[in-house]
């Protein structure tokens, strides 16, 4: 038995804009018949009491983004129907579901692309060279990375791939840390990351010929790596290709 009026009811449920199956069933068969069953009107009712009458024309800017959003998701499904059900979300909920669109809409406007870029290099932060670290089982983090392709370019982040670099600098091929004593300028490798690739450190200068060709090999059995990089987090990139993506 149902202790709201039927006009109400009748009202909320033509009105309902949420994606409960069972109020959008009802909503259909109500436009289809003008009216509902007794127990139709019971189980309306029941279904109504904890959503709230929401007017997406009347929410913040944030949320109509969240309320309009029409992909398939299912993290946004469940955001967007606590929100049409109860009219609000926390803030933890507004920001990840506005980053998932974000998320959503970068990647519709990623360009896929495969621009060859011999002899370029990316010095890249540290956090993102603890993510190559773990995900090619490294025992450190690659700073300085030579770049062979430029795969894919997205409003705010650009897709390489590339090998941990060759050149010769003053700066650890491994870490970009300053090399400073006779035996790490020599090689191009600090001393701690030379352990860490599991190269047997040079002992004096005739052996800076056998330590570059181990450093090679290693370099060769990483082989080439696929990252994502925001373009806020390329420290330094020597090449022309920066200057062409600048300009997509």
């Amino acid at each position: 038995m149902t202790t709201t009026s039927t006009s109400t009811i009748f009202s909320r449920v033509r009105n309902y804009e949420g994606t409960t199956p069972f109020l959008l069933n009802l909503k259909a068969s109500l436009k289809k018949w003008g009216n509902l069953t007794p127990k139709q009107l019971e189980s309306a009712e029941k279904a109504l009491k904890g959503i709230q009458s929401v007017k997406i024309e009347t929410m913040s800017e944030d949320l109509q983004k969240i309320a309009k959003y029409d992909g398939t998701n299912v993290f946004m499904a469940d955001i967007k129907n606590k929100l049409m059900s109860y009219g609000t979300l926390t803030d933890s909920q507004v920001r990840a579901a506005l980053n998932q669109i974000q998320k959503e809409s970068d990647k519709k406007q990623t360009l896929q692309l495969k621009i060859p870029t011999p002899g370029e290099t990316l010095k890249i932060g540290r956090t993102i060279g603890q993510d190559l670290k773990e995900k090619y089982g490294l025992k450190f983090n690659p700073i300085l990375i030579d770049i062979t392709k430029v795969l894919g370019v997205s409003p705010k982040a650009v897709k390489f791939e590339g090998k941990m670099t060759i050149k010769r600098g003053d700066i650890c091929r491994c870490c970009a840390k300053t090399l400073t004593d006779e035996f790490s300028m020599l090689t191009g490798v600090g001393k701690l990351c030379s352990k860490h690739m599991g190269i047997p450190y040079i002992t004096d200068r005739s052996q800076t010929e056998r330590f570059r060709e181990e450093y090679l090999k290693k370099v060769d059995e990483i082989g080439e790596m696929e990252f994502w990089i925001p373009k806020s987090k390329i420290i330094k990139w020597e090449g022309k290709t920066e200057i062409i993506l600048k300009m997509i």
